[in-house]
């Protein structure tokens, strides 16, 4: 623990310097709580951002073959610098936890119209219904629309999801995407490298909170690369990717792999790596020049991605 709190940037301190009960521990015992712990924390941070100034629509995607309807709220900011084109985002939470009204959403529909999925979640739904829940958002989208570019990408479990997803996309033969934005994706259900087994505060994302999370969302006979693109022996044809990741994240060296593999496979990918940083820097500390220098990083990549 000293050595993460050595190379811990000061700025994050409040985030993990925090009293328990840890929001994530109780994620280990009770789902439900941890749920309602990260829809009041995420509303508290809310009262200290801008109001959303747009448009924001809730509305239900029909799903796949027999599948339920898929719940989605769209954002559209006043100004859209890309009208024509979609971002289809994938909210984090361990694929336990969170929403499609996520303030990540928000943020970036000013660049383009954001679809924000609410895709089935653990324990109540495994794998690989959630990416099912995605690739039917992309054929929805694709098919009404035909927008001149579409974007998928997450944060946490959501970039992880977006990964699988891109994966089933292209198994399926779906529609094309053009790019796709993995912000410190949670890939891989072991774990099994050194920053998996580095050892984190419990006010942050640790390893048993994480392959508890797998435990519940994965399906039972072993995660398929639906579940965790880890898993996935073929890369090739993918779009290409952003991945960034704090170098005290529990995902840092499965999220380095993940690069490294697409690269291999002829994909172009960026990757970016921030010192000091925990897992969710710069969404829970958002002021924090590292979050800001991230940001703006995770902007760019897209505006470039959308022109």
């Amino acid at each position: 623990m000293s050595e993460f709190l050595d190379r811990l940037d000061p700025e994050f301190r409040e985030m993990i310097d925090v009293e328990g009960p840890y929001l994530f521990e109780v994620l280990k015992h009770d789902v439900g709580a941890a749920r309602k712990a990260l829809d009041d924390l995420v509303a508290e941070m809310a009262k200290y951002m801008p109001p959303f100034e747009g448009q924001k629509d809730e509305y239900h995607i029909p799903g796949l073959e027999d599948d339920a309807d898929v719940k989605v709220i769209e954002y559209r900011a006043r100004d859209v610098v890309y009208p024509d084109c979609a971002i289809i985002w994938l909210h984090g939470g361990g694929y336990l936890m969170g929403t499609a009204d996520d303030l990540s959403a928000q943020s970036f529909s000013s660049l383009a119209p954001v679809v924000s999925v609410d895709y089935r979640m653990a324990p109540e739904h495994r794998a690989p219904a959630a990416a099912r829940d995605v690739c039917a958002v992309i054929d929805r989208i694709a098919k009404n629309r035909k927008p001149r570019k579409i974007i998928i990408g997450g944060n946490s479990a959501g970039g992880g999801l977006a990964a699988s997803a891109a994966l089933m996309n292209r198994y399926r033969g779906g529609p094309e995407l053009a790019f796709q934005l993995l912000i410190y994706p949670m890939l891989d259900d072991q774990h099994d490298t050194p920053s998996g087994h580095m050892n984190i505060p419990p006010s942050t994302w640790t390893r048993d909170v994480s392959l508890h999370a797998w435990s519940l969302y994965a399906e039972e006979g072993g995660a398929s690369e639906y579940a965790a693109a880890a898993r996935a022996q073929n890369l090739h044809g993918l779009p290409p990717a952003y991945i960034m990741c704090g170098d005290l994240d529990l995902f840092l060296d499965e999220d380095i792999a993940y690069a490294n593999r697409l690269r291999e496979a002829g994909v172009p990918v960026e990757v970016a790596i921030y010192p000091g940083a925990p897992h969710g820097f710069n969404g829970f500390a958002p002021q924090a020049s590292v979050s800001q220098r991230a940001n703006a990083s995770i902007r760019l990549a897209l505006e470039h991605a959308l022109k």
